[in-house]
């Protein structure tokens, strides 16, 4: 028993322990007659009368807790005398459905709320085992969330996925309980970590040419790919371009950019309107202006990645077209489950583990994919992908009756930290690409700015200025060739000329700076 006097307060209080934790909760028993000189002394009969009542508060306010093991009544209690209203704390197994309901000014993309989901549940499971009783997640201690980032690290995951996962937790706590001081959300005070970042690589103007001989007989990708290379849009915006946003006779594309909301204006190259004008007739020019592209996008996104990498890895040679290189090697039925099911097991992700189990364990035993479908409730593009995944993980020829794909490792690069290789050339490469010629080419930034809708300098010079070295050096050479001059400028050509020539993507920023001063004395 724990009863609490204050001073500046004619109320009784109790002590208790709730998580570890020391709170004080007003009884709501008030104070009367004399008080003595110290708690633990005799006062006369009315306070030691109010002394008993609060005594029954406490012995009622200990059996309500003990019986709401957590805490959680109290919890909310106190959160409630804090906030002056009325409070509720989600169960931490509900975190990803609490997390879909947050309000927002734009809906995630199925693809990333997924993946939300997913993290939010693995660590749904680690609290649980590591902070053992804990059923309510706003319970979760500081500790707990700390363990949970360790074993993350521990797992191998990326600087940025790191950073990812503690960013959601952060703002998911954030955005469920708010009423509480930062202090009480147990991911405050973790700090990022330093990203390493992999840039897409531009391709060469014969590697795109390459890349069109290698879809030109494709007519569902090869309009896609031909608005990536001609217009820098990313693969969403080019795979749900609307005729509304075209206008042939102006020669202009204005679209509203799905990632960003920017409005941007685009010039209709010979090599698009050619593109365009072959799909206005079957599509009337309403609706999508590539509906096949659209359809599969919106269903199966991933499936237009495949695609375009199958191109890529043909055009680029990072791929071997032998039946040799395009069939696994033959197992056994039992080996290949066993494979599969390792690899489920290892995922690290309940809630996609106990789907790709069930499509995994239909599928071996015999079932079509249409019978898949049904038994799971599982869309053809997961059952798909599910199916192709443990395939591509485990080296076991699942998939009956397929034609191997092209491998397309060398579309891809190892990390120095991280669980999946970093992507150099794909879709968004387009992108990279189209900046990279047009400010080599001396396209002002505010128009290419204009075009891709970048909102700052900064990321544009960071993420997509990536021109080879010699590139770079023939470019400003070129650029400059009357300001190097001769005569007295010869020394200060030489100069200007050791500075381009020793540029590097850290440093150019400087070296720009001198070379505007040394301009200056010519």
């Amino acid at each position: 028993m724990s009863l609490e006097l204050r001073k500046s307060s004619n109320w009784w209080y109790g002590v208790f322990m709730v998580e570890g934790k020391k709170t004080i909760i007003n009884l709501g028993v008030p104070i009367t007659g004399k008080r003595p000189p110290k708690r633990t002394m005799v006062g006369d009969d009315e306070f030691e009368q109010s002394r008993g009542r609060a005594m029954e508060a406490y012995a009622k306010k200990r059996k309500e807790m003990d019986e709401d093991r957590t805490g959680q009544k109290a919890l909310v209690k106190l959160a409630e005398m804090k906030t002056g209203r009325e409070v509720t704390f989600p169960a931490l197994a509900d975190l990803p459905k609490h997390w879909e309901a947050i309000p927002r000014r734009k809906a995630p993309n199925d693809r990333y709320a997924d993946q939300c989901k997913v993290r939010l549940e693995r660590f749904a499971v680690f609290a649980k085992e590591h902070q053992r009783g804990v059923t309510e997640f706003v319970a979760v201690k500081s500790e707990t969330a700390k363990a949970f980032m360790e074993a993350e690290q521990a797992r191998g995951v990326s600087p940025k996925t790191w950073n990812d996962t503690l960013k959601l937790l952060r703002a998911t706590f954030k955005h469920l309980h708010p009423h509480l001081n930062d202090g009480s959300n147990p991911f405050h005070g973790l700090v990022t970590k330093a990203t390493e970042t992999v840039n897409r690589e531009p391709f060469t103007v014969e590697e795109l040419k390459n890349i069109m001989d290698a879809c030109t007989e494709d007519d569902f990708i090869r309009p896609i790919i031909v608005t990536g290379m001609c217009t820098a849009m990313r693969r969403g915006d080019c795979c749900l371009l609307k005729w509304d946003d075209v206008d042939l006779a102006a020669g202009f594309i204005t679209v509203k950019t799905a990632k960003t909301g920017e409005t941007v204006d685009i010039p209709v190259f010979p090599m698009l309107r050619e593109e365009l004008e072959r799909a206005k007739k079957p599509t009337g020019g309403k609706g999508f202006c590539f509906p096949d592209s659209a359809k599969m996008y919106e269903t199966n996104p991933d499936g237009i990645t495949w695609r375009v990498k199958q191109v890529l890895a043909k055009a680029l040679d990072h791929g071997d077209d032998s039946d040799e290189n395009r069939s696994l090697p033959p197992l056994s039925s039992d080996e290949t489950r066993s494979r599969g099911l390792a690899y489920i097991d290892n995922l690290g992700a309940p809630a996609k583990a106990a789907r790709m189990r069930e499509v995994f364990t239909a599928y071996l035993d015999g079932q079509t994919l249409d019978d898949v479908m049904a038994t799971t409730g599982c869309s053809r593009g997961a059952v798909s992908n599910y199916l192709n995944e443990l395939e591509r993980e485990t080296g076991c020829s699942i998939v009956r009756g397929k034609r191997r794909a092209l491998k397309t490792d060398g579309l891809q690069t190892e990390r120095e930290n991280g669980k999946r290789r970093a992507s150099i050339h794909d879709f968004h490469s387009f992108r990279v690409t189209w900046i990279t010629i047009a400010l080599a080419g001396g396209v002002p930034l505010e128009l290419v700015q204009r075009v891709t809708g970048h909102r700052t300098v900064e990321v544009v010079m960071k993420h997509y200025f990536r021109p080879g070295r010699e590139d770079f050096r023939q470019a400003i050479l070129k650029a400059m060739p009357r300001m190097l001059g001769e005569g007295d400028a010869k020394p200060a050509k030489e100069q200007m000329r050791q500075i381009i020539e020793g540029m590097t993507a850290k440093t150019w920023k400087q070296d720009k700076a001198v070379l505007i001063g040394l301009l200056e004395h010519i």
